[in-house]
């Protein structure tokens, strides 16, 4: 009877380590199953970033573009108005007509008109 109480003994403890070990790997398992999930969300959340980033990223470079043709108009006006003062300024020295433009401050003043009492 001692052997049968020692095989008995000896069968429980391998079925205790081989509960214990099955647990361990299960627990392992569902471990690396919720990881891997975190971390496919965690990618997705990621690539929606990216996404925003880039979609942002464009709008911006539209933006840019938009600004410098505009610029470059503006650079082209600028230039055709220097153009065109420096021909009405030629035509005037030839001609004679158009005097050069007084500024404000040396015009003369003229008095200023008091109002009378009506009778």
């Amino acid at each position: 009877m001692e052997m049968d109480e020692a095989r008995t003994t000896r069968q429980l403890s391998l079925y205790r380590t081989l509960g214990l070990a099955m647990t361990f790997l299960a627990l392992i398992g569902w471990g690396t199953a919720y990881f891997a999930h975190a971390s496919a969300t965690v990618q997705q959340q990621l690539r929606e970033e990216v996404s925003q980033l880039k979609a942002a990223q464009n709008q911006l470079t539209a933006e840019r573009d938009q600004a410098q043709a505009q610029l470059a108009a503006a650079q082209q006006e600028v230039i055709g108005l220097t153009k065109r003062i420096e021909e009405l300024q030629e035509k005037a020295s030839v001609t004679g007509s158009v005097p050069a433009p007084t500024p404000a401050s040396q015009l003369p003043r003229t008095p200023a008109k008091t109002k009378g009492k009506g009778r």
